[in-house]
């Protein structure tokens, strides 16, 4: 049955030089039906004429369509499926909406939980809570992904909700697997200077869409996506930045229209809204660059040796650890943070007892004393800096007033005298 949608797009492939070939295949990696499309193609009267007087060179057949082109085919099939993508899509969105507002109300959960009467108990069931929510947000959100991949992929033979999730359920670890290595190893080359780390993301960008449609796991996957990047990388870079562009756009319009009107919670909103309805846009996008790259490169086997594995080992061992030493900077700084607030503290209450002290020898005296030893030990036990150890900085100013400071840990000076009751 002709589309009148698919009928449109063939003539404007055809008019910006694409043969025919190439743009069946690409309709047909896109999941298309191969009749589908030869009908379509049979009714376009000038599809022989223009293969036959502008032949196509070989380099533009062994091209990647532009990124706006590849975005209207992935709005084709957007539009075909969009019921099903949605109906996947709403199910992690609805667990990270739980899951933030669990998080959110984590306080209330440990205080009824842990300082209840059985402390022990209750905080063991709060962690036990906690990592279990954390599980379930993991598998969730996972599962909704490779459930879209393989609405995508297996498109052509019309599944829906239920049957992407049957499917996508039994590629949930390895997804998990291939993510964290392309996460480690990416993070391990920002290390290295920032440009290793951009290269390993244009290069590993397709190892999740190989997991799916060719069942290659691990490592396999992420070289093989680097063999089909190979010799395109400055297209599918293009291709990546600006499908980001466009999303980081199109999130960011919903939260400025939101906050203007002043509704609560813009920011999750439109992180919900564009999550929902742009994440299968972006996925199918994405599965076209791998589809096109698959057709152009053709099949091929890798079989990457031990000598091509291990470089990536030990980038991934490098991102890996980055992360107990950020956990380890953040704690240690988050420790100095509550010294120095401490001892601000401290300073700040021996000088409010300091100063009732010396109100204390003026109301007897008729003066404050010269120097602050004049006040042990019958009105206080002078203080001293908890840092420094060494008093703090007393001036007498005439007989009725004086000047006590303390220097807090950003180097300022915090002061009091009489008049600073």
């Amino acid at each position: 049955m002709i589309n009148q949608q698919l009928l449109d797009y063939i003539k404007q492939q055809l008019q910006r030089g694409a043969s025919q070939e190439q743009i069946k295949n690409s309709l047909m990696a896109s999941g298309w039906r191969e009749s589908d499309v030869n009908e379509v193609f049979s009714s376009v009267s000038n599809v022989s004429s223009h293969q036959s007087q502008a032949p196509i060179p070989q380099q533009t057949v062994a091209s990647l369509p532009s990124a706006t082109a590849l975005l209207g085919q992935a709005w084709i099939i957007y539009k075909q499926r969009m019921g099903v993508f949605l109906g996947i899509m709403i199910i992690p969105m609805v667990i990270m909406i739980g899951f933030v507002v669990t998080m959110g109300s984590y306080g209330f959960l440990f205080k009824y939980l842990v300082l209840a009467q059985f402390a022990a108990v209750g905080y063991g069931l709060f962690i036990a809570l906690m990592l279990l929510l954390i599980l379930v947000f993991t598998v969730g959100m996972l599962w909704g992904q490779t459930s879209l991949l393989y609405a995508i992929k297996d498109s052509q033979e019309g599944i829906g909700i239920k049957e992407s999730y049957r499917r996508g359920w039994h590629k949930i670890v390895s997804y998990w697997w291939i993510s964290i290595l392309a996460w480690f190893i990416i993070l391990g080359g920002f290390l290295l200077l920032i440009a290793p780390g951009i290269i390993f993301w244009v290069w590993f960008s397709l190892a999740i869409y190989i997991l799916i449609s060719e069942d290659v796991k691990g490592m396999d996957a992420l070289l093989k996506s680097r063999e089909y990047v190979k010799g395109h990388w400055g297209g599918v870079f293009w291709r990546l930045i600006f499908m980001s562009a466009l999303y980081l756009i199109i999130y960011f319009i919903p939260v400025i229209i939101l906050d203007f009107i002043e509704i609560p919670l813009a920011e999750q909103i439109s992180q919900f809204i564009v999550g929902l309805f742009l994440a299968p846009l972006f996925t199918i996008y994405l599965f076209l660059v791998y589809s096109n790259l698959k057709a152009i490169k053709d099949e091929f086997v890798s079989a990457p040796t031990r000598g091509k594995r291990l470089p990536y080992v030990f980038i991934a061992i490098l991102g890996f650890l980055v992360i107990p030493a950020m956990l380890f900077a953040t704690v240690f700084f988050s420790l100095n943070t509550a010294r120095y607030r401490a001892r601000d503290a401290k300073r700040i209450a021996d000088l409010k007892q300091l100063q009732v002290a010396l109100e204390l020898y003026y109301d007897e005296s008729g003066s404050y004393p010269l120097t602050l030893n004049e006040l042990s030990p019958r009105y206080i036990a002078v203080p001293v800096d908890p840092k420094t150890n060494n008093p703090y900085d007393y001036q007498r100013q005439g007989e009725t007033d004086y000047k006590i400071c303390a220097q807090l840990e950003d180097k300022t000076e915090k002061c009091f005298s009489s008049q600073s009751q």
